[in-house]
């Protein structure tokens, strides 16, 4: 038997409740329509040559690494931070699959 709370509304709740998981484990528990598995995601960064910019992606490709999150292994570098990215670089990046992170901006 388990312990119940009563609410104003007559109604009891149990006194322990479920706690999350974090990810769909517990989902499955209480909800059993298969969910599909969404694709990994490949990230690409961009520096823009701001003081310390760089400091800041490699620790940004250190941490999503660890995460599990495949990161390119070069960080590319858009010469001028006050102008718009090259057409050639856009047109590169625009083939890729994934997500492509731009900065370090003001």
């Amino acid at each position: 038997m388990t312990d119940k709370t009563p609410t104003s509304g007559g109604l009891t709740l149990p006194s322990k409740q479920l706690m999350s998981c974090g990810d769909i484990t517990c989902e499955l528990l209480v909800d059993p329509i298969p969910r599909p598995a969404p694709e990994p995601i490949k990230v690409i960064l961009v520096d823009h040559l701001k003081p310390n910019s760089m400091a800041i992606l490699k620790l940004t490709q250190t941490i999503l690494r660890e995460r599990g999150i495949e990161v390119d292994d070069q960080i590319l570098v858009k010469e001028d931070a006050s102008r718009p990215m090259p057409a050639a670089m856009l047109d590169s990046l625009s083939q890729e699959g994934g997500l492509v992170l731009c900065g370090i901006s003001d």
